[in-house]
């Protein structure tokens, strides 16, 4: 793994590579920083690796704020701060601009040998598959009129499609954190962790804590599921959920949310975040109601057409409403419909298992299919053979 050391000091610098050299690390560059210089322009094109850094008290606020921007450039990067304060704010601080490890200044060889073994840990831990994703992914925002218009059904199996079927890493977000249950529609296993554990130590968030409380429903899709008691629910804040998200879209090429259809402030932040907003209706006169005043509501927030994508669910074409007369009535092109198959959906849903799962050729299932290309701009993988379909439902 590559190293890059910059000490106060000729002497600190010598110590820096020759420990780092002792654990079979590259010292890939060394400099002396002069005293006065400003650390930023020293942190530019470092690649994948660890960056040692000495920072003194006088330069402490602007080296912070260099580090910040670096690791949130650069998230491949880890740091280790040999510093000469150890209080609790500066540690805190420190963490907070993205540094994984302070040793106090002047180092002792031994405490910079532990810091260095904890994190190579911890790139070995967070390390990419082949098929990794770090970068900046897409949030996709999924939301009902009405209760009981299907949206998390609608997030959770496109999720899957996404996952499964485009091959693209994704994670599953579920805000509906009073009465959420996403995991259900997911997974007959139990669900350790939810976002509540991220956002009551959100000082110490970074891709391995993210990880730790994430539930693996396949090798390419994750769950974050929503707290299980209500009252948790309410010490979540706005501020607390942008930094889990975007941690999360470093880390994955789709976060799909799964909202509660009140609006309230984490709502309007997962919704001003979100690249794409379905809108999820049933076909009757009260819902059409609601997703009138719900369109309005997100255009007065300035969403364009392109962002709201309104979905028509349980549609029946010999129902009352047609898509023409939704579409009139609302004030938005209809952008997809899905059939009304009770059956499947209630058994994907009791089984806890993915539609694709147990019936591929379901009609829904087919509109999801096309809901999801037309997201990613990708047209439809080949379909499966029969022998895989039942190896996969087997398992």
């Amino acid at each position: 793994m590559n190293t890059y050391l910059i000490a106060s000091d000729a002497t600190t610098l010598e110590l820096l590579r020759s420990t780092v050299q002792s654990q079979s690390l590259t010292v890939k560059s060394a400099l002396v920083r002069a005293e006065g210089q400003l650390l930023m322009p020293l942190l530019q094109n470092l690649e994948v690796g660890i960056l040692v850094v000495c920072s003194g008290q006088a330069q402490k606020t602007e080296d912070l704020d260099a580090l910040e921007s670096m690791t949130w450039a650069n998230p491949k990067i880890s740091v280790i701060l040999i510093s000469d304060s150890d209080t609790k704010e500066d540690l805190v601080r420190a963490m907070r601009s993205g540094v994984r490890e302070v040793v106090a200044s002047p180092p002792a060889q031994n405490d910079l040998i532990a810091a260095l073994s904890r994190v190579v840990a911890h790139h070995e831990k967070i390390r990419t598959s082949e098929d990794g994703y770090v970068g900046s992914g897409k949030i996709v925002a999924f939301i009902s009129c009405k209760g009981g218009s299907g949206s998390t059904f609608l997030a959770a199996n496109t999720a899957h499609l996404i996952a499964d079927t485009f091959n693209r890493r994704c994670v599953l977000v579920d805000l509906d954190l009073q009465y959420g249950d996403a995991s259900y529609y997911m997974s007959q296993d139990g669900v350790k962790n939810n976002i509540s554990d991220l956002t009551q130590q959100i000082d110490r968030l970074d891709a391995q804590l993210l990880n730790s409380c994430m539930h693996s429903i396949s090798p390419r899709l994750n769950l974050l599921a929503a707290p299980d008691e209500a009252g948790v629910a309410l010490a979540i804040t706005a501020n607390q959920l942008e930094q889990v998200l975007t941690l999360a879209k470093r880390m994955h090429e789709f976060v799909l949310l799964d909202l509660d259809s009140t609006i309230d402030a984490l709502t309007l932040k997962a919704l001003d975040m979100a690249d794409v907003v379905y809108v999820a209706m049933e076909c009757n006169l009260p819902v059409v109601r609601n997703a009138k005043r719900l369109v309005k509501l997100f255009r007065s927030l300035g969403y364009g057409d392109d962002k709201l994508r309104l979905l028509v669910n349980k549609y029946q074409e010999d129902g009352l409403l047609d898509v023409k007369s939704i579409e009139q009535a609302v004030g938005i092109k209809v952008h997809h419909t899905i059939p009304n198959q009770f059956a499947a959906v209630n058994e994907a849903f009791n089984l806890g298992k993915p539609l694709e799962l147990l019936h591929p050729q379901n009609g829904v299932l087919t509109a999801l299919r096309d809901i999801t290309a037309s997201l990613l701009h990708t047209p439809l993988p080949k379909a499966r053979g029969w022998m895989d379909r039942w190896m996969r439902k087997a398992a």
